[in-house]
């Protein structure tokens, strides 16, 4: 059978067309076949845990809160701050009583200091914690996990936690430029409502009272502590009280004290054959009683004040009382006792 010159054109331009289309097809397929080898590689990621904010604020979290990965890709945990990261489902305790040479001492709890899995390692699962960094504030490890979501915590900051979810690998997952902009986000996102809470604290809370007792709120709840006494001035009389409140729901710790513990929360001892007791310092030991009454001296420290907690002093003198956070650098407050 012949073909003629026009069914010729024809043929030949439905085959041009063909092999545009299955060359086209063939690029999109090779394209996504080179994309899939790319996130197939091993991947490194980075998770923010905790960062400083403006307005003596720490933001006690993980960002981003909550990380897709592949099996075999490196999570890096950047550690600004005192943190750890702990593999569990609740936080240790954070003081213990430790034999201290012969002795009961209360003392940070080793199994939250030390590390019990080196950074670099694989992550096949368990209970695993980074310890508290000491000149490199980064710990990575290599996920080696079956697909499943995987919680971590910061035993020092209660309600500090993040999550770790593993997918196949066939599955698409954000990129590390992805996530960090995610990780910017989450945090531009907790910053801006501390800063609103500050306003409104700063703007609500009372420098003086009308009855016998001044409350200040110490910090803010939530994953931004704004590190602060409001007020941060208080005007009493002599002979009333200035109570401090901290609030439920808060991650941080804090002290009223005079003059300043700072560095003097925890006092490393040595012992034989041991790892040095981290013992519990003059400034998170109460010195002085809730309840107690302050004298000209001026001299007071309510060691360690949790979350729920208050803590209240009566002022007998006129005179004006500074007093600080031991905990937070530039948390600072006054009493002025007028006379009656």
């Amino acid at each position: 059978m012949q073909i003629s010159n026009q069914a010729w054109r024809r043929l030949y331009k439905v085959s041009i067309v063909g092999a545009i289309v299955l060359g086209a097809a063939l690029g999109v397929f090779q394209s996504r076949q080179a994309a899939l080898a790319q996130d197939a590689a091993p991947q490194t990621f980075i998770v923010q845990a905790g960062a400083g904010g403006p307005g003596n604020t720490d933001l006690l979290m993980f960002a981003p809160n909550n990380l897709q990965v592949h099996r075999g890709d490196t999570v890096t945990w950047a550690l600004a701050g005192f943190h750890n990261v702990h593999f569990a489902s609740a936080p240790s305790e954070l003081v213990v009583m430790e034999d201290v040479n012969g002795a009961q001492v209360p003392s940070f709890n080793p199994a939250i200091a030390f590390p019990t899995i080196e950074s670099g390692a694989s992550y096949s699962g368990g209970d695993v914690n980074s310890g508290i960094p000491n000149e490199v504030p980064l710990f990575s490890l290599v996920i080696d996990l079956e697909p499943g979501t995987y919680s971590y915590l910061c035993d020092i900051h209660p309600g500090m936690a993040g999550t770790l979810t593993v997918v196949d690998s066939a599955t698409a997952i954000p990129s590390p430029t992805e996530v960090t902009l995610q990780a910017g986000g989450e945090i531009g996102a907790t910053v801006g409502a501390a800063m609103e809470a500050f306003s409104e604290l700063t703007a609500s809370m009372p420098m003086s009272t009308d009855g016998d007792t001044l409350n200040v709120q110490m910090g803010t709840p939530g994953a931004a502590n704004v590190n602060a006494f409001f007020p941060n001035v208080a005007v009493i009389k002599a002979g009333q009280s200035v109570s401090w409140a901290h609030p439920e729901g808060t991650f941080e710790v804090h002290t009223v004290a005079w003059p300043s513990l700072m560095g003097q929360d925890i006092v490393p001892v040595e012992r034989q054959g041991l790892p040095p007791a981290l013992t519990v310092g003059p400034a998170l030991a109460p010195s002085t009683p809730s309840g107690s009454s302050v004298g000209a001296d001026g001299t007071f420290n309510s060691g360690g004040i949790f979350a729920g907690q208050t803590y209240t002093l009566t002022f007998t003198e006129p005179g004006v009382y500074p007093y600080v956070c031991s905990l937070h650098l530039g948390m600072q407050g006054v009493v002025v006792v007028e006379p009656q």
